[in-house]
């Protein structure tokens, strides 16, 4: 992935002057932004530099100057990046930014840190009503999921805290489900089936609301998934040993 996606970020930092000028056409914008988002998720160096470079200013100045465009992609590895000094100035951005669009980009960043304590706290804030907004609560459990680091504290934090999470945002609600299934969306192992399992019975008297059939799909995937991996795990690993030979 490095070798596909180096040439297309090389391109358009040039193209950009060093990502200092917005492309003209919005294709253009649109394909620059994955490039960024691609080379950063694939751990190019350039990437995380640049991140972090804008990020430093932006809290050194106290002026953002981060196109909206690119907003999300260095805000979260800035955050993935960086540490508590870091996670807190973002935090304080979060609770006193008069816009919504950036106040979402600003909450997702927040679940981009490698650091477990930050990612716990984060998810202990999803409860509170006076530091993230009810409906917001969701889409924080499940940021905090999608990062790799964070996915098994955000599943031990649903098991822990079902029913206060059934009670806080209402299991009637019709997005419910998709705690369920953000949160196991990667599973794919025989454990993770039998721990989906244990948690449906151990709330069966709690209930899972408008969240039930999510569980029951989200065993079915893991089952599935399961059976992926056993069927194709070593024709994959043999391929992926090939590419990386010398």
């Amino acid at each position: 992935m490095k070798q596909q996606v180096t040439p297309l970020f090389e391109y358009f930092k040039n193209k950009t002057h060093n990502w200092t000028i917005i492309p003209a056409t919005l294709t253009d914008q649109y394909t620059e932004i994955s490039a960024l988002s691609m080379a950063c998720d694939y751990g190019i160096p350039e990437c995380k530099e640049l991140a972090t470079r804008l990020f430093n200013d932006w809290k050194n100045s106290n002026v953002n100057g981060i196109h909206p465009n690119l907003r999300s992609t260095i805000y979260c590895n800035a955050i993935g990046e960086g540490g508590e000094a870091e996670w807190n100035f973002l935090w304080e951005k979060f609770k006193n930014t008069t816009s919504a669009q950036e106040a979402d980009k600003l909450r997702y960043a927040l679940s981009c840190s490698k650091e477990p304590w930050i990612l716990n706290r984060l998810l202990e804030f999803s409860l509170d009503s006076t530091k993230i907004r009810k409906q917001d609560a969701l889409t924080t459990i499940i940021g905090v999921a999608h990062n790799i680091v964070g996915q098994s504290f955000a599943w031990n934090f649903v098991r822990a805290n079902w029913e206060k999470i059934f009670q806080h945002l209402g299991g009637t609600s019709i997005s419910f489900g998709g705690i369920i299934l953000g949160i196991t969306g990667r599973f794919s192992t025989q454990f993770d089936v039998k721990q989906l399992q244990q948690f449906k019975e151990d709330n069966k008297e709690i209930g899972f609301g408008t969240a039930t059939r999510a569980l029951e799909q989200a065993i079915e995937t893991a089952e599935a998934n399961v059976r992926w991996v056993d069927e194709n795990k070593a024709v994959i690993k043999e391929w992926f040993e090939a590419k990386v030979k010398p």
